[in-house]
């Protein structure tokens, strides 16, 4: 029995450092094992696809086109309109200034 015991120990202390040895490798094949996703072939569009994506850029650069002729002609109207609220503000101011000086007139008079 006592020369079973020594066998029996090397045999559990190889099967331990076995064991060890495949966790070890296990989590190294796991880094190796990476997925790669690869993009698709540039030339797997058909040309019907090509004609459309054509169409539909020659489509978006002409409203980009338009809606920059939009904004420059507002920006005009609303240059030209804080213009006019200028000239209005100052003749108002005016009328004011004229308002208060006939009141003072009036006041000195009586």
């Amino acid at each position: 029995m006592c020369e079973f015991f020594p066998c029996s120990r090397k045999f559990f202390i190889f099967a331990a450092v076995l064991a060890l040895a495949g966790c070890a490798s296990k989590s190294s094949r796991q880094v190796d094992e990476v997925v790669v996703f690869e993009p698709l072939p540039t030339n797997s569009r058909s040309t019907l696809d090509v004609q459309k994506i054509g169409e539909l850029e020659r489509q978006l650069a002409e409203r980009q086109r338009q809606c920059q002729v939009e904004k420059r002609r507002l920006e005009f109207a609303l240059k030209d309109s804080q213009k006019h609220s200028e000239e209005l503000q100052k003749k108002i101011d005016a009328l004011l200034a004229i308002d208060r000086e006939l009141r003072n007139r009036t006041k000195v008079a009586k």
